[in-house]
């Protein structure tokens, strides 16, 4: 992780994939069925994308099958790993966890502020309720990050080593972008405390809190680790929010996310995608959402507070009724109230849909431990094959 951090690196990396590239491009001994160069050609790829990007993995694969020419079929096994280590996939998975974070942090200085109160977010910003600096973000990126952690350390989800994660967070600022933790609900700290005096691996039932959003602002993980098994991901989905959320409610909107995630990340548009996941069994209230005409709505018709069938449906809506990463998440930011969750859940998403390439680079640029959050996505995807 801490490699990536460093500019040097990025440059050294850089400046091996052109020599790398000079050297096949001169060299006819890599061109059989099995050579050592195939190795390092593999390795260079996947090193590419974990630590520098996608984009620079993508580049030097496409060169490496232009060098190849007409001997690519000799090299049909290489090419197998090859093609999977440069898939799109891993950018649609970062485009989803980074864009998870986007989303918080563009939301987090106008949150629990009523809608058209503010002036309109259009860009990173300080100050809010949680007087955070510019580009830094809440509990909601800071409990994915745990819950990332968690599936890649575990290769499962193990919700004791989960709320263990999340008990360093909160006492220790783990994880965080400022140090400190910020954003923790109620229902949080009381999950939390049951967990650390009784031992509990599931939340208790305890009013309408259960039903809150903060199982579903942190999702993202469980469609970027299991994206290749969608059974699987229901089933991390809903140990995720059971984790802290005694709500059907909150379970059900986790397993919608993590399915629609899931064939996003797969390359299945969103529209497919979502007239799919309609067929799945849900509880009235759940169905009477997900069966809305999301395009006919308007911004009155949706709900921005902490109900997280309200939070689904405004981030879904946010999402289908624009046209870009960007515009989508600040659609979601201006809706107020819970504004860092709403755009949170619509960055999951968005940023799915469009892949972490095309995510606009000042975005990413502002962003508090950019480099943190992209690698914590590569290794999700790489720690389930």
């Amino acid at each position: 992780m801490w490699l990536a951090e460093k500019p040097e690196v990025s440059t050294f990396l850089e400046a091996m994939t052109v020599r790398f590239l000079e050297f096949l491009s001169v060299s006819q001994h890599w061109k059989l069925r099995y050579n050592h160069n195939h190795l390092r050609i593999s390795r260079a790829i996947l090193s590419l994308r974990l630590l520098h990007s996608w984009e620079l993995a993508d580049w030097f694969y496409n060169k490496v099958k232009e060098f190849s020419g007409d001997s690519l079929h000799l090299m049909e096994e290489a090419n197998r790993y090859w093609s999977h280590y440069a898939s799109p996939l891993h950018d649609r998975t970062a485009g989803s966890f980074v864009g998870l974070a986007i989303g918080d942090a563009l939301g987090a200085p106008v949150e629990f502020a009523d809608r058209g109160t503010f002036e309109p977010v259009t860009a990173y910003r300080s100050g809010g309720r949680l007087n955070l600096p510019a580009g830094a973000w809440t509990d909601d990126t800071a409990m994915a990050l745990c819950l990332a952690q968690s599936l890649i350390e575990q290769k499962t989800l193990d919700n004791e080593d989960l709320l263990n994660r999340f008990c360093d967070w909160a006492e220790n600022g783990t994880n965080t972008s400022t140090g400190i933790a910020v954003g923790i609900g109620q229902n949080a700290l009381r999950v939390l405390g049951d967990f650390r005096r009784n031992g509990y691996l599931e939340a208790l039932p305890i009013g309408a809190k259960n039903d809150g959003n903060g199982s579903l602002m942190r999702l993202a993980p469980v469609a970027c680790f299991a994206n290749d098994n969608i059974e699987e991901a229901l089933v991390l989905a809903s140990l995720n929010s059971k984790a802290t959320h005694a709500s059907r409610h909150a379970e059900q909107c986790c397993q919608i996310l993590a399915g629609l995630l899931c064939k996003i990340i797969n390359g299945e548009p969103l529209t497919s995608a979502l007239e799919e996941i309609r067929k799945s069994p849900m509880n009235n209230e759940v169905s009477l959402m997900m069966h809305r005409n999301l395009v006919e709505e308007s911004e009155d018709d949706i709900q921005s507070g902490g109900y997280v069938i309200d939070t689904l449906h405004a981030a879904l809506w946010s999402t289908i009724t624009t046209n870009s990463f960007k515009s989508a998440v600040l659609r979601a930011c201006n809706l107020g109230d819970d504004a860092d969750t709403t755009a949170a859940v619509t960055g999951q998403i968005a940023g799915a849909m469009c892949g972490y390439s095309n995510i606009p680079q000042d975005l990413k640029d502002g962003l508090k431990d950019e480099r943190k959050l992209y690698v914590t996505s590569q290794f999700l995807s790489l720690s389930h094959y």
